[in-house]
C-alpha cells in the first residue's frame, strides 16, 4: 500500500530511527563477456527480492533503475512489479528511477505510471525538468497526495557538464533549474522542513552539491554517485542540511548488489547486507564528522 504521508517525512522518520541515508539502488545489471547480471541458480525476481530484504533494516528506501528491467523485455517488467510490491510489503518507500519528462499529456501518463495505484506504483520518482514547466505540471498534483519528486539538476555523470555547467547567461543553467526546483518545492514542504519537490545532484560534483543546497535550502537531495561510481562518504553528503534532518539520501548500486563478486565466501544476500551495513556506518560517521 503506497502511504499517504508526506514523503519527506516519512524518510526522515525512516532515516532517524535507522540511522541511515543510504538508499539501496536495484540495477540489475546485463549479461557480459565478464560475468552474468544475475547469479547462477537465481531468477531475476528472486536475486532482487533477495537483495532488499537482506538490506532492508540498513536503508530507508529502494530505487529501481527501470532501464535494466526494459531491457529484460516482459519478463524483467513482470520481476521489476513483483520487486516493487515486494518493496512495499516491507514498508520502504519505493523510488522509480525513470527520468521521465515530456509534453503535458505524456508527463501525465508517465505520472499515472508510476505515481499512481496501477502495477508500477511507487512513493517517488526521478523527472527529466528540460522539457520546461509543463512537462513538471502533471506531477506535481500527485505530491499533494504524498508522493515524492526526484527532478534531474546536477548529474553524476562525467560528461554531465556537458550542457549542465553551461552559462545561461551569467551562470550554469543547472543553478537556473535548481531555483525553479525549490520554487516548485515551496507548497509541498512537510513537518521535518523539507520539500517533497525534490533533486538529483551527483556525489562527483561536492562543490555543486554544496551550491545546490544554498539554491534549494528545503529540497530533499538524492545523491547518486557514492560507491561504483567512486566518489566519497564525504562527497555524498556535501548537500547534508544542519538540522532538523540531513536533506539528503545517498544511493548505492552496484557496489552493494554485486559485492559477492568480491566476497565470494558469501551468499549474494549476505554479502549485499554487510556491504550495506558497513557503507551505512560510513555515511553515519561522515554525517556525525560534518555536524560535529
Amino acid at each position: 500500500m503506497i502511504s499517504s504521508m508526506n514523503f519527506t517525512d516519512r524518510v526522515t522518520e525512516l532515516s532517524q530511527a535507522k540511522q541511515s541515508v543510504l538508499v539501496l539502488g536495484v540495477d540489475p545489471q546485463l549479461d557480459s563477456p565478464q560475468a552474468p547480471g544475475v547469479p547462477t541458480d537465481y531468477s531475476l525476481n528472486r536475486f532482487c527480492s533477495e537483495i532488499i530484504e537482506a538490506c532492508a533494516d540498513q536503508v530507508v528506501a529502494v530505487k529501481f533503475q527501470l532501464a535494466f528491467f526494459e531491457a529484460r523485455g516482459l519478463d524483467g517488467m513482470r520481476a521489476l512489479a513483483e520487486a516493487m510490491a515486494f518493496t512495499r510489503r516491507l514498508d520502504l518507500p519505493v523510488i522509480a528511477d525513470a527520468k521521465r519528462g515530456d509534453i503535458g499529456s505524456t508527463s501525465a501518463a508517465y505520472a499515472e505510471a508510476f505515481l499512481g495505484r496501477g502495477n508500477f506504483a511507487s512513493d517517488a520518482m526521478t523527472i527529466n525538468p528540460y522539457l520546461g514547466a509543463d512537462a513538471i505540471a502533471p506531477f506535481l498534483p500527485y505530491v499533494e497526495s504524498g508522493r515524492g519528486l526526484f527532478v534531474l539538476v546536477k548529474t553524476s555523470n562525467p560528461s554531465s557538464g556537458d550542457f549542465q555547467d553551461l552559462p545561461a547567461p551569467h551562470r550554469p543553467l543547472w543553478e537556473l533549474v535548481a531555483e525553479q526546483v525549490h520554487k516548485w518545492g515551496e507548497p509541498f514542504v512537510g513537518e521535518a522542513g523539507l520539500s517533497s519537490v525534490g533533486a538529483v545532484i551527483g556525489a562527483t560534483y561536492p562543490a555543486h552539491a554544496e551550491r545546490a543546497r544554498i539554491l534549494m535550502p528545503r529540497a530533499l537531495i538524492l545523491v547518486p554517485g557514492y560507491g561504483a561510481q567512486g566518489a566519497s562518504a564525504a562527497d555524498a553528503l556535501a548537500a547534508a542540511s544542519d538540522a532538523p534532518a540531513p536533506g539528503v539520501v545517498v544511493n548505492a548500486s552496484r557496489a552493494i548488489m554485486y559485492a559477492y563478486r568480491n566476497d565470494t565466501s558469501r551468499k549474494p544476500p549476505e554479502a549485499a547486507r554487510r556491504a550495506a551495513q558497513a557503507m551505512r556506518a560510513e555515511l553515519a560517521l561522515a554525517l556525525a564528522q560534518r555536524e560535529g
